[in-house]
């Protein structure tokens, strides 16, 4: 009978991203008007105020830890934006006036040149490509006037710039260098009244702030290849969407890793008895031990330890599977050692995920009936090699022996007469038990 010791770890999971936008106008008289507004891709409908009343605002995006936003009087303003609270604060003006005869319906930062560009019109509609430096941010300058009535700007961290045209509502690749345009493809929406686009700088992907009339608006994800668009939902219950922008947010702290997990209180199990062990970790360790269970394997059939079996069969073999979990900002890694009794787990390395848990396979305690006349652990023993192995598993057995290999399971996977190695190439990545000579040692296949 073998009986082995394998340890269970957990991991954790990720969120989603929010956005942000200025409620130029809401149909229902919600009181988020003239306000920054956000809402997430899943919901958009669900919108919150985040900012006090502002003036109008057409144009807007988030860099460095603030909100900057132009008025429909042309004054550049820039407000904090609290990460924490994911709240915009009390704003300053930067320039009072930009210049005169243009409205500013859009903006956007490009990462590549560290210049923020602006999409604006005149009185007749003409729409116009402008940038600044905001180091020098009222010296605006001219890129180029556009051969489309261009209405919305979005540029992502690559440099590559796109946009909505008024007529026919087609989205249009946009050089930065002289305002020319490539036609994507066709959206199918209409573009009236606000309109705004920002990339998700995590993912890439284009979306856009969507309105026309009270039945033709919401949140767009937009296909960059083909302009086509994909409506994720209504926002604000009808709020027409100014200086769309995505939200950053608070970067999670990063758990502290557990380079070392001791355990105590592991005796060799008695033949005839039934296991019984008080584990226990130190009283300030960082992780628990949340359960300990039995389990058996005849290596066709497996099963779990009833409280009243006992360690009564030679044919069997046991496993003590320990589930241990870190505190909270705590983990562990594929790199973490595991000491019982002051002694380093022999396959502490040899790690494998499986189920989204950390398995390692550690201590071999052998146990014998004292009535056949062999005392604990007097079993002879059986090298092998490599450890962890990759395809050719060697063992120190004269050919012709007996070999069995077993899953954690219990399931007998392979049995052959040893000839110098086995094979073992095919056998998916885990953990395993392989017998000879009546002797069961454990080998990880990466």
């Amino acid at each position: 009978m073998t009986v082995a010791f394998t340890a269970v770890f957990g991991m954790a999971n990720a969120s989603a991203a929010q956005w942000c936008g200025y409620a130029l106008y809401t149909s229902n008289g919600a009181n988020w008007q003239n306000h920054f507004v956000s809402f997430n891709t899943q919901n958009p409908n669900a919108v919150q105020a985040v900012s006090e009343t502002l003036p109008a605002i057409w144009a807007a995006t988030c860099l460095d830890g603030y909100v900057w936003f132009v008025t429909n009087t042309r004054s550049l303003c820039k407000a904090p934006f609290n990460e924490e609270t994911q709240t915009v604060g009390d704003y300053e003006t930067i320039v009072p006036a930009l210049e005169q005869y243009n409205l500013y319906i859009d903006m956007s930062y490009n990462p590549i040149d560290g210049m923020m560009y602006y999409l604006c019109q005149d009185s007749q509609y003409n729409s116009y490509l402008k940038r600044s430096n905001l180091a020098t941010p009222s010296e605006v300058e001219v890129v180029g006037s556009f051969n489309v009535r261009m209405w919305t700007l979005a540029i992502n961290n690559q440099g590559q710039a796109y946009g909505v045209a008024y007529e026919g509502g087609n989205l249009y690749e946009i050089d930065l260098n002289n305002a020319a345009t490539t036609l994507v493809g066709p959206t199918g929406k209409e573009v009236w009244y606000t309109q705004s686009m920002a990339f998700d700088l995590d993912t890439g992907e284009l979306y856009w702030a969507q309105f026309a009339t009270t039945n033709d608006h919401g949140l767009y994800q937009v296909n960059t290849e083909t302009g086509t668009v994909t409506l994720l939902g209504e926002i604000g219950q009808g709020t027409q969407l100014a200086g769309l922008f995505m939200v950053p947010q608070p970067t999670p702290p990063q758990p502290e890793v557990i380079d070392e997990i001791y355990v105590e209180g592991f005796t060799e199990p008695a033949w005839g008895a039934h296991p019984d062990f008080d584990l226990e970790v130190a009283a300030d360790a960082h992780y628990s031990i949340d359960a300990i269970d039995w389990l058996w394997s005849d290596g066709t059939s497996n099963g779990s330890l009833a409280e009243e079996d006992v360690f009564n069969n030679e044919e069997y073999s046991y496993f003590m599977m320990l589930t241990i979990s870190p505190e909270e900002g705590y983990c562990f890694t594929d790199e973490t050692m595991v000491y019982y009794d002051g002694d380093a787990s022999p396959l502490a390395q040899g790690y494998v995920i499986a189920l989204g848990k950390f398995l390692a396979s550690t201590i071999n305690y052998y146990v014998t009936d004292p009535t056949i006349g062999i005392s604990e652990q007097t079993l002879s023993s059986v090298t092998l090699w490599p450890n962890p192995v990759v395809n050719f598993l060697y063992l120190d057995v004269t050919d012709g022996t007996s070999v069995s290999v077993f899953d954690m399971t219990g399931r007998l996977v392979r049995q052959e007469r040893y000839e110098g190695k086995i094979n073992v190439g095919d056998l998916a990545s885990g953990i395993y038990a392989i017998k000879a000579n009546g002797v069961t040692e454990r080998f990880v296949k990466e």
